[in-house]
């Protein structure tokens, strides 16, 4: 397991983001998502072209129901555009991305998997809501993941409805990617609290559940959880106190933040 130190702090707290600089050549070496989002362009660039062109060629029919159906399809065109343009670009993660534990739970014919541990609580004043997430990609060439190696990485790619309390799904990179710096990735490894470490220890034991859901994202129960990450001292990096109802109730300020490691 990573050494753990006092500068470890609760998911969600402002210093648990990471924020060190992206070396572009480590980036481009390394990550498997570096072209992916020229790929989504010029896919909605060329899906979106011929589903207009389909459309105007409908609506120029004349009668009622092909303009109808001319309009959709020209409107599914430019969705497909707007789409590919919004695709993620691979630096997009970790341009202040939250750090999350990993580990590597298996490595054959180039192909990775890594098992994340992440909060998908939306609300603040709402107790963390941990889940198990298992990551796949095939590694670029010159890269070494080895299972039971541990990997830090940041939480991005969040999917879900805006009035929803938790995400329901994410995604999450190795910050080894983004930098070779071994002082970054050490102090990465720091970042995160033991407990969270040794909960993703548990989550490998359900690999094979993980595997058999369509989202590989499994919610871990309040009761599988230790007290230190159902109840954090505090979020958003602001002190709170535990409610009666189960809510967090703030009880200083971003400059009163609360050390895990103090009382």
């Amino acid at each position: 397991m990573p050494r753990v130190s006092e500068s470890a702090w609760p998911a969600g707290d402002p210093r648990r983001f990471f924020d060190a600089p992206i070396d572009a050549e480590q980036l481009r070496a390394s990550s498997p998502n570096i072209h992916a989002r020229a790929i989504a362009v010029t896919v909605g660039l060329v899906a979106g072209a011929v589903l207009i062109a389909l459309g105007w060629w409908a609506i120029a029919d004349g009668r009622w129901w092909s303009v109808v159906l001319g309009i959709l399809v020209v409107l599914a065109g430019l969705y497909a555009v707007v789409r590919g343009f919004r695709a993620e670009h691979a630096v997009k993660p970790f341009r202040g991305g939250q750090l999350v534990p990993g580990v590597v739970v298996q490595q054959a014919d180039g192909k990775v998997e890594i098992l994340v541990l992440g909060d998908i609580s939306r609300d603040p004043v709402s107790p963390p809501r941990f889940a198990y997430r298992l990551i796949s990609f095939r590694a670029r060439e010159g890269t070494q993941f080895v299972p039971g190696q541990w990997v830090p990485c940041v939480m991005h790619g969040f999917v879900g409805p805006g009035r929803r309390d938790t995400w329901w799904n994410f995604e999450a990179s190795p910050i080894s990617w983004a930098t070779a710096d071994a002082a970054v990735l050490q102090n990465a490894d720091r970042m995160i609290p033991e407990a969270e470490w040794t909960q993703l220890l548990t989550g490998a034991e359900r690999i094979t559940e993980l595997r058999r859901r369509l989202s590989r994202l499994l919610v871990i129960p309040d009761t599988e959880l230790p007290e230190t990450l159902r109840r954090p001292a505090s979020r958003i990096g602001v002190p709170v106190e535990w409610q009666e109802t189960g809510r967090a109730r703030f009880v200083g300020s971003l400059s009163d933040r609360v050390h895990p490691a103090m009382p």
